[in-house]
């Protein structure tokens, strides 16, 4: 399933979306959380999606088809602190037009960087996403950044905190590093186990 990755197109609005019949599961985080290398290391492809120096530059959903069987939506990132207020407010139009016009979304996957605690915006995405009751998964990336014997405990830390933040105790969480071939095999069960 997560074979032969292919671009299908950006969208601005959901004017745009595409119509597609088989299941989809969308990737969302903070700028330079790492979500473009995940998506690359997770598909097994160096330049499916961009790696942008500019936070917040984009403004357009992405939608990939995984062989045929799965839709990967890459969402843009958020967080972006200099962009101007029109246009936070339209990412944030664009990402609630998303979630409420996709009946095949079946998982989202919300990356949020394993060094540091939530920030205030990964807490609000996680609480639309159980206000449109979307399937959560938290990742948390960069895990190689940090030394061996302090990944759980640092990660049970801080989803801790996000879980007590958006009262949720039902969210699963796992820890990922695309220097580490186990954690995409084992991100790969948990999304075809999630989106059965």
């Amino acid at each position: 399933m997560f074979t032969k990755p292919e671009f299908i197109l950006s969208a601005s609005d959901a004017a745009g979306f595409p119509e597609l019949n088989v299941p989809e599961i969308a990737v969302v985080g903070r700028s330079n959380v790492g979500k473009s290398s995940l998506i690359n290391h997770l598909t097994q492809s160096r330049k499916l999606a961009r790696v942008s120096s500019v936070p917040g530059k984009t403004q357009l959903i992405n939608f990939f088809t995984l062989d045929g069987q799965l839709t990967l939506v890459d969402l843009p990132g958020y967080g972006f602190a200099k962009v101007p207020k029109n246009i936070r407010h339209k990412w944030g139009d664009l990402i609630a037009s998303y979630l409420e016009n996709r009946p095949r979304l079946g998982l989202i996957l919300l990356l949020c960087d394993s060094r540091h605690p939530p920030t205030n915006d990964d807490v609000q995405f996680a609480k639309w996403a159980i206000h449109y009751k979307k399937n959560l998964l938290i990742v948390f990336t960069k895990a190689d950044k940090l030394k061996p014997g302090a990944v759980e405990r640092q990660c049970r830390k801080h989803f801790d905190l996000l879980s007590e933040a958006i009262n949720d105790t039902s969210i699963g969480q796992i820890t990922y590093s695309i220097k580490n071939a186990k954690s995409r095999l084992f991100l790969i069960k948990e999304i075809e186990k999630r989106i059965k």
